[in-house]
């Protein structure tokens, strides 16, 4: 326990340090093929996948909306013998996916029709990159059977709030200011989905601050998966 919380005020502590500091684009222009072309093949899994892997039936149907190398599918074929199919606006990721032996293709989302149903739909930090996530969801709404699988930035995290607090805005990119386009408090993101009809089932940070982002995601939790399913949303304003 005691080491616990050494870890936490650790943590916190040099996060605090850092909140003032300036961040440097990594790239001119939010341009995704030129990102895919730096980025190229990635080989690690990261905890959100982890975490939604957890949710997902054996032998599914899953479509990855935003699927970029297609290592998310690669591993869910592998581990629960899914059929999938990837959606990336990219085309430089799409030949990345399809290296893998991913069905994928490249089309922007937003303006993309799901032409069939899926057991699950998948859309991993994609959401804040879109103008119109609103057009997003309601189609994803319409089109899966079991669950639709989330994962966004919270703009809610404690450190994102200490940056207003001392007159900067928070930072969410890694590669350049343009990435995101929206933004969601856990609770905000809640009452979000629940206007297309549907309700949260499960929340789990996947970033932020050790052990608190476990039980106030809102507070502590830099990244947030959430599983949706149909029906209204009830006691999850955390």
């Amino acid at each position: 326990m005691l080491n616990s919380v050494k870890v936490v005020f650790s943590t916190i502590f040099r996060r605090f340090n850092s909140i003032g500091r300036p961040q440097k684009p990594l790239l001119l222009s939010m341009n995704y093929d030129e990102y895919w072309r730096v980025r190229g093949f990635t080989d690690s899994l990261h905890l959100r996948y982890q975490i939604m892997t957890e949710a997902i039936e054996p032998n599914s149907t899953v479509l990855d909306m935003g699927c970029g190398d297609g290592l998310f599918l690669e591993y869910l074929a592998k581990i629960k013998g899914i059929s999938g199919y990837g959606v990336d606006v990219s085309q430089e990721a799409v030949n990345l996916a399809r290296a893998r032996g991913i069905e994928a293709e490249a089309a922007d989302i937003q303006g993309w029709d799901i032409e069939r149903e899926y057991d699950y739909i998948v859309l991993s930090e994609v959401l804040e990159h879109l103008a119109y996530p609103e057009d997003v969801i309601a189609k994803a709404r319409k089109r899966f059977r079991k669950a639709i699988l989330i994962s966004v930035p919270n703009i809610g995290y404690y450190r994102h709030r200490l940056r207003l607090l001392f007159g900067r805005f928070p930072i969410q990119w890694g590669w350049h200011p343009a990435e995101h386009l929206r933004y969601w408090t856990v609770m905000d993101f809640i009452a979000w989905v629940s206007e297309f009809g549907l309700s949260v089932a499960a929340i789990r940070a996947s970033t932020g601050t050790p052990v608190l982002c476990r039980c106030l995601p809102n507070l502590f939790g830099k990244q947030v998966v959430f599983v949706l399913r149909a029906g209204p949303t009830g006691g999850q304003d955390r």
